[in-house]
């Protein structure tokens, strides 16, 4: 006899909405621990209407929401250390005005849109 469980539910959106490995810092407390900070699912957004990831803190018990945005995880530019093809988009880096790629080996290096990349040593 099985027995019908339900779905567990993910800790973070599709990697194509939410390509990094970690949630996003509470913007109450900003914790970012993991277990603390928790994606909830996905709602629309009341007075735009557009789709919403829906994250709630444990360590202060603040929701809030992120806009959904699909990312472009499997197109990026070979890692600049060990030049390695399985890179993916992190976030936006503002302070050098491009995005932040890493690797899987962990290295991470930002692409400007002019097509340099800068590596955090670099940047110092």
């Amino acid at each position: 006899m099985t027995h019908n469980q339900p779905p567990v539910p993910a800790s973070f959106p599709p990697p194509d909405q939410w390509p990094i490995l970690t949630g996003p810092h509470c913007p109450a407390c900003q914790t970012d621990a993991p277990g603390d900070v928790v994606w909830i699912g996905t709602a629309n957004d009341l007075d735009t209407g557009d789709k919403v990831h829906l994250w709630t803190c444990r360590a202060c018990c603040t929701d809030w929401t992120i806009p959904i945005t699909h990312w472009p995880i499997l197109d990026g530019p070979d890692c600049p250390y060990c030049a390695t093809e399985s890179t993916f988009w992190a976030a936006i880096d503002p302070d050098h005005d491009g995005d932040l790629w890493m690797c899987e080996q962990g290295h991470e290096f930002v692409l400007t849109p002019e097509g340099v990349i800068v590596l955090p040593e670099d940047a110092a």
